[in-house]
């Protein structure tokens, strides 16, 4: 934020994720920050542009990156989320730099069409989580690839699927962005 400040306009960062694009926006009101967006379309996209040097800042899940950054070809300055990863234990957490709650969360979930009937949910739901629970799987999958799994369950993640339903209508009003 400081270099930002010092050479106004010249820094950029890019995402491809809206929700971390607003975090960002809200960031640079907070601090009085001047850094240029640069939207991008996938996180490879965005790796290759922070690797060729055009865009010298990325704010994206750290599965798109690990090999850069065990590689060194790559630096972190923080990760965004309660906890510092596993993975990389030595990179802190946004909400030890920053403190608070606000801070954006990538998350992956598995759906299926509305009308699947509920037993089939329910079973589907069931043998996720066995396998997810599984020690080996979990490393594999998750750990390894720098991916936090929440642990939550079926009925946890309607919830959270609702409540984050309101938190994007709430982005998307105090972005001033329009509905089509």
């Amino acid at each position: 934020m400081a270099l930002s400040k010092a050479k106004p306009g010249t820094l950029s960062y890019g995402t491809f994720s809206f929700p971390l694009a607003h975090f960002m926006e809200k960031l640079k009101q907070e601090t009085g920050a001047d850094i240029v967006r640069i939207p991008f379309r996938s996180g490879n996209e965005l790796v290759n542009a922070v690797l060729s040097g055009s865009t010298p800042v990325a704010i994206l899940a750290l599965s798109n990156m690990v090999p850069q950054l065990q590689s060194g070809h790559i630096t972190a300055l923080v990760v965004t989320g309660k906890t510092r990863s596993p993975l990389f234990p030595d990179i802190p957490s946004l909400a030890e730099v920053r403190g608070g709650e606000n801070y954006p969360a990538t998350w992956f979930g598995l759906f299926a069409p509305a009308d699947t009937p509920k037993p089939i949910i329910a079973r589907l739901a069931h043998e996720v989580a066995r396998i997810v629970d599984e020690r080996d799987f979990r490393q594999r999958m998750y750990i390894d690839r720098a991916v936090e799994p929440s642990g939550i369950r079926l009925e946890e993640f309607a919830r959270f699927i609702r409540d984050e339903r309101v938190a994007a209508e709430r982005m998307v009003r105090e972005s001033g962005l329009q509905l089509k």
